[in-house]
């Protein structure tokens, strides 16, 4: 494919074919590397695109790095972690996945992937793994949710607080 007929998939910067899963928002034609980042544009065009005049948190570089630890009521087996790690670093906008025992962390760019696409990719790598595992690391998702939702909302601590 020539680098002409080539253009930028506006949600993860992959070039791609000028035609590929494309589609036409606001007279603009746009082309993506996957189905993962063409719904993640349909879910929120502007964080791409922008409006006329004001450009979009992608269009300026930004990224919203989010950081996940699940921990699990059972540790994984050693071909678990392997399969969970694999399942979750095939997402766009992964940027680190570590996977040890009881606990996974997942580092990932908010702009590309979403906590429906995590869990999506957990579910299927439970299912393979067979043994309630689909619940368990289901659980251990929504837990982590929770916990970060508790950990935002608590009062922060004058800068002249000593414990």
């Amino acid at each position: 494919m020539k680098q002409s007929d080539q253009v930028e998939c506006p949600v993860c910067g992959m070039r791609v074919g000028r035609h590929d899963r494309e589609i036409s928002y606001r007279q603009m034609n746009f082309a993506f590397c996957s189905e993962q980042c063409r719904a993640r544009f349909l879910a929120h065009p502007h964080l791409y695109v922008g409006y006329p005049g004001q450009a979009a948190p992608k269009q300026n570089g930004q990224v919203a790095l989010k950081r996940r630890r699940l921990h699990l009521q059972q540790p994984l087996s050693t071909e678990g972690e392997v399969l969970v790690g694999e399942m979750l670093r095939g997402l766009m906008g992964i940027d680190a996945v570590t996977v040890s025992g009881d606990t996974i962390e997942i580092t990932y760019d908010l702009l590309q992937v979403s906590l429906e696409e995590l869990e999506s990719a957990i579910t299927a790598a439970g299912t393979r793994l067979g043994e309630g595992w689909p619940e368990r690391l289901r659980r251990a998702l929504i837990h982590a949710s929770e916990e970060s939702e508790i950990e935002a909302r608590e009062a922060t601590p004058p800068h002249h607080y000593l414990p």
